[in-house]
């Protein structure tokens, strides 16, 4: 997958397609105002009215002859009258008129008209109120004028009903391309957004694996480091003790025999706890310990603890308790042994002598247990790093570990739907709590020491 959407595939197809959509909308726009622009001219110079007005005109001029040779009306009114006509007759010969009489075929009907209307100026110069028969002529011609002028608004206002009717068409369907165009854009640009998202999103998952392959990665070379060098301090104190028993076999007492011997067993115990740890924690992530609850009694279970540790260790903790249930249901082995993970870490991190206490309580539906020290502490930066697998305080780098024991009992705790706090000040001691909740058994069960056989206890 390519770390940058904007260059995959998808992507440019759908950029590709919004592209010409929004050139379709352009277009489709540009159609519209085009067709706005026509409707507009068309509205500013109606032939229709326009023709209608000179038919008005010439009736008008016909009249005028009429109430003329009446002795109604002066020889300037007649003039003026057809001055009216010849001048809307004018303004069909220019512009957007002439134009839409040439759409019409039309338009060489206008000569026709100039010329009525000439030879009508001529002859009203020398009319007299007593010339009927050249009175009635120009009326006749005026009347007939008016005729083909109405035949003329006729011709536009039906040309006129044919072009609107054209235009709403032409608009309608301008309107539903840009309507279509407009759809189509917003679905690409859904397409595109959806594609960016998603290739967004893959890229995160992307980075986020990679940097946790990483961070395994360092934490396993880590752990490496930390295994290789503590398997080799009891390994150094196996072999020196198996070369001086070799050695000097015959003449080291019983004593010395003894002591070496139980070197080499502590040494092995050791070996033993740390490929037990690394174990442990794997079986947890691969879901092969599960829960099991059981009867437990506290007391019981923190007093074999104390009897798990060293002898020499187990003089300097103190239990405490108060108001803890008689039993619970808990399992027995794994709450044990993160109990046990606790005492020995206050115990390895503390100074000889150094008392380490443990209280247990029980506040209404939840159960506490906490080991207290006063070690070298934990640094206020790294506390919440503490339970991360493999993670060791710079506090503690010169005691041995794995970094795995906290990581273990938090998971121990997860399972029993609990929690694991701590509470520490560095060159001062730290206090870890151990909270979940206080299940209580039926009055029938009774409380029992079976152990898992794939787990055991960590260092």
């Amino acid at each position: 997958m390519s770390l940058r959407p904007w260059m995959t595939r998808r992507f440019l197809v759908a950029l590709l397609a919004m592209g010409l959509l929004f050139i379709l909308l352009v277009a489709a726009c540009l159609r519209l105002l085009s067709s706005e622009n026509q409707n507009r001219d068309y509205i500013t110079e109606d032939l229709v009215w326009l023709t209608s007005q000179g038919q008005y005109e010439a009736v008008r001029f016909g009249d005028a002859l009429s109430r003329y040779g009446q002795n109604e009306i002066g020889l300037d009114e007649v003039q003026l009258s057809l001055d009216l006509t010849a001048s809307r007759i004018v303004v069909l010969e220019d512009g957007e008129p002439y134009r839409q009489l040439e759409e019409l075929g039309l338009a060489d009907r206008l000569q026709g008209f100039r010329a009525v209307v000439e030879d009508a100026t001529v002859r009203l110069a020398a009319l007299q109120p007593e010339d009927r028969a050249e009175i009635s002529a120009l009326h006749q011609e005026a009347l007939t004028l008016a005729s083909e002028l109405r035949d003329l608004a006729n011709a536009a206002l039906f040309a006129k009903r044919e072009r609107d009717a054209m235009a709403r068409a032409e608009r309608r369907h301008t309107l539903y391309e840009v309507l279509g165009t407009l759809m189509g854009t917003m679905v690409a640009g859904l397409i595109l957004v959806a594609v960016l998202v998603r290739d967004h999103r893959n890229m995160v998952s992307a980075e986020a694996a990679l940097e946790r392959e990483r961070q395994v990665s360092r934490l396993h070379r880590a752990f490496i480091s930390i295994v290789s060098h503590q398997f080799r301090t009891p390994l150094a104190i196996i072999d020196a003790s198996a070369q001086r028993m070799i050695r000097r076999g015959l003449q080291m007492s019983g004593d010395e025999i003894t002591s070496r011997a139980e070197k080499i067993r502590v040494a092995c115990q050791r070996l033993t706890r740390l490929m037990e740890s690394t174990l442990n924690a794997a079986r947890l992530d691969e879901g092969e310990v599960t829960l099991n609850l059981r009867v437990c009694s506290l007391p019981d279970l923190l007093q074999n603890v104390i009897e798990n540790q060293p002898e020499n260790d187990q003089r300097r903790i103190e239990i405490v308790t108060e108001d803890l249930p008689g039993l619970i249901l808990a399992d027995t082995v794994l709450l044990e042994q993160a109990v046990q993970n606790l005492v020995s870490n206050g115990v390895k991190y503390s100074a000889e002598g150094q008392p380490v206490i443990v209280r247990a309580r029980g506040t209404g539906d939840t159960i506490e247990i906490s080991v207290t020290d006063q070690g070298v502490g934990v640094p206020a930066d790294e506390v919440d790093s503490l339970f991360r697998r493999f993670f060791r305080a710079r506090t503690a780098e010169s005691i041995p570990g794995t970094g795995i024991g906290l990581s273990f009992v938090a998971q121990i705790m997860e399972l029993h739907g609990g929690r694991v706090s701590v509470e520490s000040v560095e060159g001062l001691g730290s206090t870890f709590t151990l909270s979940f909740p206080a299940r209580l058994p039926h009055s029938s069960d009774k409380p029992t020491t079976h152990s898992h056989p794939e787990v055991t206890a960590q260092p």
